[in-house]
Protein backbone atom coordinates (compact mmCIF):
# COMPACT_ATOMS: atom_id res chain seq x y z
CA UNK A 1 0.00 0.00 0.00
CA UNK A 2 1.09 3.34 -0.95
CA UNK A 3 -0.27 6.23 1.46
CA UNK A 4 1.28 7.55 4.35
CA UNK A 5 1.55 11.03 5.72
CA UNK A 6 4.36 12.58 4.29
CA UNK A 7 5.95 13.03 7.79
CA UNK A 8 5.30 9.40 8.72
CA UNK A 9 3.44 10.01 11.62
CA UNK A 10 0.10 8.84 10.84
CA UNK A 11 -1.05 12.04 12.60
CA UNK A 12 -4.19 13.65 12.21
CA UNK A 13 -4.75 16.70 9.31
CA UNK A 14 -4.72 19.91 10.56
CA UNK A 15 -8.23 21.25 11.01
CA UNK A 16 -7.85 23.98 8.41
CA UNK A 17 -7.99 21.11 6.01
CA UNK A 18 -10.54 18.62 6.68
CA UNK A 19 -9.60 14.82 5.91
CA UNK A 20 -13.18 13.57 5.11
CA UNK A 21 -16.05 15.58 3.00
CA UNK A 22 -18.82 14.50 3.42
CA UNK A 23 -20.73 11.90 1.12
CA UNK A 24 -21.06 14.06 -2.59
CA UNK A 25 -18.74 16.55 -1.77
CA UNK A 26 -15.57 17.28 -3.80
CA UNK A 27 -11.79 17.20 -2.12
CA UNK A 28 -11.33 19.91 -0.34
CA UNK A 29 -14.71 21.45 -0.15
CA UNK A 30 -16.09 21.89 3.85
CA UNK A 31 -17.66 19.05 5.61
CA UNK A 32 -19.88 18.58 7.85
CA UNK A 33 -19.72 14.76 9.26
CA UNK A 34 -16.83 12.96 9.49
CA UNK A 35 -15.59 9.18 10.74
CA UNK A 36 -13.59 9.68 13.47
CA UNK A 37 -10.83 7.25 15.41
CA UNK A 38 -13.89 5.15 17.10
CA UNK A 39 -15.74 4.35 13.62
CA UNK A 40 -13.19 3.82 11.11
CA UNK A 41 -11.40 1.12 13.95
CA UNK A 42 -14.70 -0.40 14.07
CA UNK A 43 -16.07 -0.87 10.94
CA UNK A 44 -12.43 -2.25 10.09
CA UNK A 45 -12.21 -4.19 12.71
CA UNK A 46 -15.46 -6.02 11.57
CA UNK A 47 -14.38 -6.26 7.76
CA UNK A 48 -10.98 -8.19 9.12
CA UNK A 49 -13.10 -10.39 11.32
CA UNK A 50 -15.54 -11.55 8.53
CA UNK A 51 -12.24 -11.79 5.67
CA UNK A 52 -10.61 -13.80 8.24
CA UNK A 53 -13.79 -16.05 9.30
CA UNK A 54 -14.20 -16.68 5.34
CA UNK A 55 -10.80 -17.64 4.87
CA UNK A 56 -11.15 -20.49 7.48
CA UNK A 57 -14.42 -21.63 7.00
CA UNK A 58 -13.82 -24.78 6.21
CA UNK A 59 -11.04 -25.37 8.65
CA UNK A 60 -13.49 -26.08 11.60
CA UNK A 61 -15.51 -28.58 9.99
CA UNK A 62 -12.88 -30.04 8.23
CA UNK A 63 -13.39 -33.78 9.26
CA UNK A 64 -17.18 -33.49 8.04
CA UNK A 65 -16.25 -32.21 4.41
CA UNK A 66 -13.79 -34.33 3.91
CA UNK A 67 -15.91 -36.98 4.16
CA UNK A 68 -18.56 -35.84 2.36
CA UNK A 69 -15.88 -35.33 -0.62
CA UNK A 70 -13.80 -38.64 0.11
CA UNK A 71 -10.51 -36.69 0.65
CA UNK A 72 -8.33 -36.57 3.48
CA UNK A 73 -8.56 -34.05 6.14
CA UNK A 74 -4.92 -32.79 5.66
CA UNK A 75 -6.14 -31.61 2.40
CA UNK A 76 -7.51 -28.00 4.07
CA UNK A 77 -3.49 -27.43 4.02
CA UNK A 78 -3.43 -27.31 0.26
CA UNK A 79 -7.12 -25.74 -0.16
CA UNK A 80 -5.69 -22.77 2.46
CA UNK A 81 -2.59 -22.13 0.72
CA UNK A 82 -4.25 -22.00 -3.08
CA UNK A 83 -6.24 -19.17 -0.73
CA UNK A 84 -3.36 -17.38 0.10
CA UNK A 85 -1.77 -17.63 -3.11
CA UNK A 86 -3.84 -15.70 -4.66
CA UNK A 87 -3.01 -13.07 -2.35
CA UNK A 88 0.27 -12.82 -3.07
CA UNK A 89 -0.65 -11.47 -6.30
CA UNK A 90 -3.51 -9.24 -4.98
CA UNK A 91 -1.91 -7.70 -2.49
CA UNK A 92 0.90 -6.49 -4.77
CA UNK A 93 -1.03 -4.29 -6.74
CA UNK A 94 -3.40 -3.62 -3.46
CA UNK A 95 -1.83 -0.22 -2.92
CA UNK A 96 -2.14 1.18 -6.06
CA UNK A 97 -5.86 -0.15 -6.12
CA UNK A 98 -6.52 1.98 -2.61
CA UNK A 99 -5.43 5.41 -4.33
CA UNK A 100 -7.64 4.78 -7.89
CA UNK A 101 -10.52 3.18 -6.20
CA UNK A 102 -10.53 4.18 -3.04
CA UNK A 103 -10.19 2.26 0.34
CA UNK A 104 -13.63 1.88 1.19
CA UNK A 105 -14.36 0.93 -2.30
CA UNK A 106 -12.09 -1.65 -2.27
CA UNK A 107 -13.17 -2.93 1.07
CA UNK A 108 -16.46 -3.72 -0.09
CA UNK A 109 -14.69 -5.32 -3.54
CA UNK A 110 -12.52 -7.14 -0.79
CA UNK A 111 -16.29 -8.33 0.97
CA UNK A 112 -18.15 -9.50 -1.63
CA UNK A 113 -15.17 -11.94 -3.00
CA UNK A 114 -15.44 -13.34 0.36
CA UNK A 115 -19.05 -14.01 0.53
CA UNK A 116 -19.00 -15.16 -3.00
CA UNK A 117 -15.67 -17.55 -2.30
CA UNK A 118 -17.78 -18.70 0.60
CA UNK A 119 -21.35 -19.28 -1.88
CA UNK A 120 -18.77 -21.26 -3.89
CA UNK A 121 -17.22 -23.36 -1.13
CA UNK A 122 -21.07 -24.09 -0.50
CA UNK A 123 -21.52 -26.09 -3.90
CA UNK A 124 -19.59 -29.08 -3.14
CA UNK A 125 -18.18 -29.13 -6.84
CA UNK A 126 -14.35 -29.06 -6.31
CA UNK A 127 -13.92 -27.59 -9.24
CA UNK A 128 -15.67 -24.87 -7.87
CA UNK A 129 -14.28 -24.54 -4.24
CA UNK A 130 -10.82 -24.21 -5.99
CA UNK A 131 -11.98 -21.40 -8.58
CA UNK A 132 -13.82 -19.72 -4.82
CA UNK A 133 -10.49 -20.20 -2.88
CA UNK A 134 -8.57 -18.07 -5.57
CA UNK A 135 -12.03 -15.84 -5.01
CA UNK A 136 -11.48 -15.98 -1.13
CA UNK A 137 -7.37 -14.88 -1.22
CA UNK A 138 -8.08 -11.62 -3.66
CA UNK A 139 -10.68 -10.69 -0.79
CA UNK A 140 -8.12 -11.08 2.01
CA UNK A 141 -5.27 -9.60 0.49
CA UNK A 142 -7.58 -6.55 -0.19
CA UNK A 143 -8.39 -6.07 3.55
CA UNK A 144 -5.23 -5.50 4.98
CA UNK A 145 -3.90 -2.41 2.55
CA UNK A 146 -7.69 -0.89 2.78
CA UNK A 147 -7.92 -0.54 6.27
CA UNK A 148 -4.49 0.48 6.93
CA UNK A 149 -5.21 3.24 4.94
CA UNK A 150 -8.05 4.25 6.74
CA UNK A 151 -6.62 3.66 10.15
CA UNK A 152 -2.94 5.48 9.29
CA UNK A 153 -5.37 8.60 8.68
CA UNK A 154 -6.90 8.70 11.78
CA UNK A 155 -4.27 7.52 14.54
CA UNK A 156 -1.54 9.35 16.51
CA UNK A 157 1.62 8.17 16.27
CA UNK A 158 1.41 7.20 19.84
CA UNK A 159 -1.17 4.98 19.72
CA UNK A 160 -0.09 3.35 16.31
CA UNK A 161 0.79 -0.31 17.69
CA UNK A 162 -2.42 -0.27 19.85
CA UNK A 163 -4.81 0.86 17.15
CA UNK A 164 -3.58 -1.89 14.22
CA UNK A 165 -3.45 -4.69 16.86
CA UNK A 166 -6.69 -3.89 18.09
CA UNK A 167 -8.02 -3.90 14.55
CA UNK A 168 -5.76 -7.15 13.61
CA UNK A 169 -7.48 -8.60 16.56
CA UNK A 170 -10.41 -9.47 14.58
CA UNK A 171 -8.25 -11.68 12.59
CA UNK A 172 -8.19 -14.24 15.66
CA UNK A 173 -11.68 -12.62 16.44
CA UNK A 174 -12.76 -14.21 12.93
CA UNK A 175 -11.27 -17.35 13.32
CA UNK A 176 -13.09 -17.84 16.64
CA UNK A 177 -16.11 -16.67 14.96
CA UNK A 178 -15.30 -19.40 12.24
CA UNK A 179 -14.60 -22.09 15.35
CA UNK A 180 -17.58 -21.61 16.92
CA UNK A 181 -20.42 -20.95 14.49
CA UNK A 182 -19.99 -23.11 11.35
CA UNK A 183 -19.53 -26.67 13.43
CA UNK A 184 -23.04 -25.61 15.18
CA UNK A 185 -24.79 -23.87 12.26
CA UNK A 186 -23.39 -27.48 10.03
CA UNK A 187 -24.98 -29.72 12.84
CA UNK A 188 -28.56 -27.86 11.89
CA UNK A 189 -27.99 -26.89 8.33
CA UNK A 190 -25.24 -29.66 6.60
CA UNK A 191 -21.73 -28.06 6.10
CA UNK A 192 -22.90 -26.70 2.88
CA UNK A 193 -25.83 -25.26 4.12
CA UNK A 194 -23.60 -23.74 7.53
CA UNK A 195 -21.19 -22.14 5.18
CA UNK A 196 -23.70 -20.10 2.65
CA UNK A 197 -25.21 -19.05 5.81
CA UNK A 198 -21.85 -17.37 6.67
CA UNK A 199 -21.55 -15.49 3.57
CA UNK A 200 -24.34 -12.91 4.24
CA UNK A 201 -22.58 -11.31 7.08
CA UNK A 202 -19.79 -9.95 4.39
CA UNK A 203 -22.14 -9.45 1.59
CA UNK A 204 -24.11 -6.85 4.10
CA UNK A 205 -20.99 -5.00 5.31
CA UNK A 206 -20.11 -4.64 1.69
CA UNK A 207 -23.09 -3.14 0.91
CA UNK A 208 -22.59 -0.29 4.15
CA UNK A 209 -19.16 0.02 3.07
CA UNK A 210 -20.23 1.44 -0.41
CA UNK A 211 -23.22 3.65 1.43
CA UNK A 212 -20.30 5.10 3.33
CA UNK A 213 -17.97 5.44 0.49
CA UNK A 214 -17.23 8.96 0.59
CA UNK A 215 -16.32 9.12 4.36
CA UNK A 216 -13.08 7.36 3.68
CA UNK A 217 -12.21 7.86 -0.15
CA UNK A 218 -12.46 10.99 -0.50
CA UNK A 219 -8.58 10.96 -1.57
CA UNK A 220 -8.94 8.71 -3.93
CA UNK A 221 -6.63 9.03 -7.23
CA UNK A 222 -8.77 7.83 -10.42
CA UNK A 223 -5.61 8.50 -12.64
CA UNK A 224 -3.33 6.30 -10.28
CA UNK A 225 -1.82 3.52 -12.65
CA UNK A 226 -2.05 -0.09 -11.77
CA UNK A 227 1.06 -2.05 -13.55
CA UNK A 228 3.82 -4.34 -13.05
CA UNK A 229 6.31 -1.14 -12.87
CA UNK A 230 4.39 0.15 -10.02
CA UNK A 231 4.73 -3.53 -8.37
CA UNK A 232 8.35 -3.53 -8.93
CA UNK A 233 8.94 0.14 -7.47
CA UNK A 234 7.13 -0.92 -4.24
CA UNK A 235 9.30 -3.79 -3.91
CA UNK A 236 12.55 -2.32 -4.60
CA UNK A 237 11.51 0.35 -2.10
CA UNK A 238 11.52 -2.90 0.30
CA UNK A 239 14.46 -4.03 -0.38
CA UNK A 240 16.44 -1.02 -0.20
CA UNK A 241 15.84 -0.63 3.56
CA UNK A 242 16.70 -3.69 5.90
CA UNK A 243 14.06 -2.61 8.34
CA UNK A 244 11.49 -3.68 5.83
CA UNK A 245 13.27 -6.66 4.74
CA UNK A 246 13.09 -7.72 8.41
CA UNK A 247 9.20 -7.10 8.78
CA UNK A 248 8.92 -8.71 5.27
CA UNK A 249 11.07 -12.13 6.63
CA UNK A 250 8.77 -11.82 10.04
CA UNK A 251 5.79 -11.74 8.23
CA UNK A 252 6.83 -15.23 5.53
CA UNK A 253 8.12 -17.17 9.25
CA UNK A 254 4.92 -16.01 11.43
CA UNK A 255 1.96 -16.32 9.25
CA UNK A 256 3.15 -19.46 8.13
CA UNK A 257 3.35 -20.70 11.94
CA UNK A 258 -0.11 -18.98 12.30
CA UNK A 259 -1.87 -20.43 10.00
CA UNK A 260 -0.85 -23.93 10.50
CA UNK A 261 -2.36 -23.56 14.07
CA UNK A 262 -5.52 -22.50 12.81
CA UNK A 263 -5.90 -24.63 9.90
CA UNK A 264 -4.42 -27.99 11.98
CA UNK A 265 -5.69 -27.66 15.30
CA UNK A 266 -9.10 -29.50 15.30
CA UNK A 267 -7.93 -32.29 13.25
CA UNK A 268 -4.81 -32.73 15.64
CA UNK A 269 -6.86 -33.08 18.48
CA UNK A 270 -9.66 -35.00 17.00
CA UNK A 271 -6.80 -37.46 15.27
CA UNK A 272 -4.20 -37.75 17.51
CA UNK A 273 -5.57 -36.86 20.85
CA UNK A 274 -9.40 -38.03 21.01
CA UNK A 275 -10.89 -34.91 21.46
CA UNK A 276 -14.81 -34.94 19.81
CA UNK A 277 -15.49 -32.49 16.95
CA UNK A 278 -17.50 -29.82 18.94
CA UNK A 279 -14.77 -29.90 21.88
CA UNK A 280 -12.30 -29.96 19.40
CA UNK A 281 -13.46 -26.82 17.85
CA UNK A 282 -14.03 -25.16 21.17
CA UNK A 283 -10.34 -25.36 21.75
CA UNK A 284 -9.90 -24.06 18.13
CA UNK A 285 -11.78 -21.11 19.32
CA UNK A 286 -9.98 -20.84 22.59
CA UNK A 287 -7.03 -20.46 20.52
CA UNK A 288 -8.25 -17.66 18.29
CA UNK A 289 -9.49 -15.98 21.55
CA UNK A 290 -6.36 -15.77 23.21
CA UNK A 291 -4.87 -14.63 20.09
CA UNK A 292 -7.21 -11.73 20.04
CA UNK A 293 -6.09 -10.95 23.24
CA UNK A 294 -2.83 -11.23 22.76
CA UNK A 295 -2.68 -9.16 19.70
CA UNK A 296 -4.31 -6.19 21.94
CA UNK A 297 -1.80 -7.25 24.64
CA UNK A 298 1.31 -7.07 22.63
CA UNK A 299 0.55 -4.32 20.80
CA UNK A 300 -0.20 -1.92 24.13
CA UNK A 301 3.12 -3.00 25.44
CA UNK A 302 4.99 -1.87 22.23
CA UNK A 303 3.63 1.22 22.73
CA UNK A 304 4.70 1.59 26.58
CA UNK A 305 8.27 -0.22 25.87
CA UNK A 306 8.23 2.18 22.27
CA UNK A 307 9.73 -1.34 21.43
CA UNK A 308 7.90 -3.43 18.40
CA UNK A 309 11.15 -5.62 17.14
CA UNK A 310 11.79 -6.55 20.81
CA UNK A 311 7.96 -7.58 21.22
CA UNK A 312 8.00 -9.62 17.44
CA UNK A 313 11.54 -11.44 19.01
CA UNK A 314 10.08 -12.22 22.58
CA UNK A 315 7.19 -13.93 20.50
CA UNK A 316 8.86 -15.66 18.45
CA UNK A 317 11.05 -17.09 21.02
CA UNK A 318 7.60 -18.20 23.17
CA UNK A 319 5.94 -20.11 19.91
CA UNK A 320 8.80 -22.09 19.52
CA UNK A 321 8.91 -23.34 23.13
CA UNK A 322 5.01 -23.91 22.62
CA UNK A 323 5.31 -25.80 19.47
CA UNK A 324 8.43 -28.24 20.79
CA UNK A 325 5.56 -28.53 23.46
CA UNK A 326 3.09 -29.50 22.09
CA UNK A 327 5.09 -32.61 20.95
CA UNK A 328 4.57 -33.87 24.18
CA UNK A 329 0.31 -34.16 23.75
CA UNK A 330 -0.27 -37.58 23.95
CA UNK A 331 1.39 -37.75 27.31
CA UNK A 332 0.22 -35.09 28.90
CA UNK A 333 -2.81 -34.45 30.64
CA UNK A 334 -5.57 -32.31 29.53
CA UNK A 335 -5.63 -29.66 31.30
CA UNK A 336 -2.03 -28.76 30.42
CA UNK A 337 -3.04 -29.69 26.28
CA UNK A 338 -5.34 -26.72 27.24
CA UNK A 339 -2.54 -24.75 28.69
CA UNK A 340 -0.11 -25.09 26.02
CA UNK A 341 -2.92 -24.36 23.22
CA UNK A 342 -3.80 -21.38 24.71
CA UNK A 343 -0.15 -19.65 25.24
CA UNK A 344 0.60 -20.89 21.47
CA UNK A 345 -2.56 -18.73 20.08
CA UNK A 346 -1.52 -15.75 22.18
CA UNK A 347 1.69 -15.89 21.14
CA UNK A 348 1.82 -17.46 17.44
CA UNK A 349 -1.38 -15.57 16.70
CA UNK A 350 -0.37 -12.20 18.47
CA UNK A 351 2.32 -10.55 16.48
CA UNK A 352 0.39 -9.09 13.56
CA UNK A 353 -0.73 -5.95 14.11
CA UNK A 354 2.36 -4.59 15.83
CA UNK A 355 4.47 -5.80 12.55
CA UNK A 356 1.95 -3.85 10.77
CA UNK A 357 2.63 -1.03 12.93
CA UNK A 358 6.53 -1.29 12.45
CA UNK A 359 5.89 -1.14 8.99
CA UNK A 360 3.71 2.00 8.96
CA UNK A 361 6.41 3.54 11.19
CA UNK A 362 9.15 2.72 9.03
CA UNK A 363 8.41 3.07 5.41
CA UNK A 364 10.16 5.59 3.85
CA UNK A 365 9.18 9.35 3.78
CA UNK A 366 9.71 9.43 0.19
CA UNK A 367 7.18 6.54 -0.77
CA UNK A 368 4.42 7.23 -2.71
CA UNK A 369 5.83 10.40 -3.03
CA UNK A 370 5.58 11.04 0.50
CA UNK A 371 2.14 9.96 1.15
CA UNK A 372 2.23 5.78 1.44
CA UNK A 373 2.77 3.29 3.37
CA UNK A 374 3.93 -0.25 2.12
CA UNK A 375 1.76 -2.25 3.53
CA UNK A 376 0.51 -4.15 0.38
CA UNK A 377 4.36 -5.03 -0.34
CA UNK A 378 5.70 -5.98 2.87
CA UNK A 379 2.55 -8.61 3.14
CA UNK A 380 3.25 -10.30 -0.12
CA UNK A 381 5.56 -12.03 1.78
CA UNK A 382 3.38 -12.41 4.73
CA UNK A 383 0.79 -14.45 2.38
CA UNK A 384 3.79 -16.37 1.15
CA UNK A 385 4.48 -17.79 4.28
CA UNK A 386 1.11 -18.68 4.39
CA UNK A 387 1.05 -20.43 1.25
CA UNK A 388 4.16 -22.17 2.09
CA UNK A 389 2.87 -23.03 5.74
CA UNK A 390 -0.11 -25.22 5.33
CA UNK A 391 0.97 -27.11 2.49
CA UNK A 392 4.77 -27.90 3.82
CA UNK A 393 2.77 -28.76 7.22
CA UNK A 394 0.91 -31.41 5.08
CA UNK A 395 3.84 -32.37 3.48
CA UNK A 396 5.63 -32.91 6.68
CA UNK A 397 2.79 -34.95 8.13
CA UNK A 398 2.59 -37.50 5.31
CA UNK A 399 6.77 -37.44 5.80
CA UNK A 400 6.26 -37.99 9.74
CA UNK A 401 2.53 -39.45 10.25
CA UNK A 402 2.10 -36.92 13.28
CA UNK A 403 0.62 -33.94 13.82
CA UNK A 404 2.33 -33.28 16.96
CA UNK A 405 5.76 -33.75 15.68
CA UNK A 406 5.16 -31.60 12.81
CA UNK A 407 3.69 -29.00 15.30
CA UNK A 408 6.92 -29.26 16.98
CA UNK A 409 9.21 -28.21 13.38
CA UNK A 410 7.37 -24.91 13.64
CA UNK A 411 9.95 -23.92 16.24
CA UNK A 412 12.21 -23.63 13.16
CA UNK A 413 10.97 -20.71 11.54
CA UNK A 414 10.02 -19.52 14.85
CA UNK A 415 13.62 -19.37 16.25
CA UNK A 416 14.79 -17.76 13.26
CA UNK A 417 12.21 -14.85 13.47
CA UNK A 418 13.44 -14.24 17.15
CA UNK A 419 16.89 -13.53 16.00
CA UNK A 420 15.50 -11.18 12.90
CA UNK A 421 13.51 -9.48 15.23
CA UNK A 422 16.37 -8.99 18.09
CA UNK A 423 18.67 -8.12 15.49
CA UNK A 424 16.19 -5.13 14.13
CA UNK A 425 16.06 -4.44 17.59
CA UNK A 426 19.60 -3.43 18.64
CA UNK A 427 19.99 -1.64 15.03
CA UNK A 428 16.82 -0.01 15.90
CA UNK A 429 18.05 3.88 15.94
CA UNK A 430 19.31 3.15 12.24
CA UNK A 431 16.61 1.84 10.48
CA UNK A 432 14.20 4.79 11.45
CA UNK A 433 17.36 7.04 10.75
CA UNK A 434 16.96 5.07 7.05
CA UNK A 435 13.61 5.77 7.21
CA UNK A 436 13.79 9.57 7.19
CA UNK A 437 16.16 9.69 4.31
Amino acid sequence: MHEFDSDGAGTLASPAAPLFPAAGREPGAPSRRHPGLGRTLAICTASQMLATASVLSLAGIAPLVASSLSIEPSWIGYQVSLIYFAGIFASAVAGSLVKRWGAARLNAVALVCAGGGMAGLASGLLWLMLASSLLLGIGYAFNNPCSSHMLNRVTPARLRNAIFSVKQAGVPAGGMLAAVSLPHLASALGWQGAVLAGALPSLALALLFFVLREWWDDDRKPATAVDLKTVWRGQSIVWRHRGLVVLSLLGLFYSAIQLCVSAFVVTMLVEELGWTPVSAAGMAAAVQLCGAGGRILWGIVADLLDAGFLVLSFLGAATASCCVALALGPSMPVGAEIAFLCVTGLCSVGWNGVMLAETARLSPSSAAGGSGTLTGDVLVYTFAGVVLGPSTFALVYSWLGSYVHAFALLGIPALLGTGLAGWAHRHRHGLVQAQRE
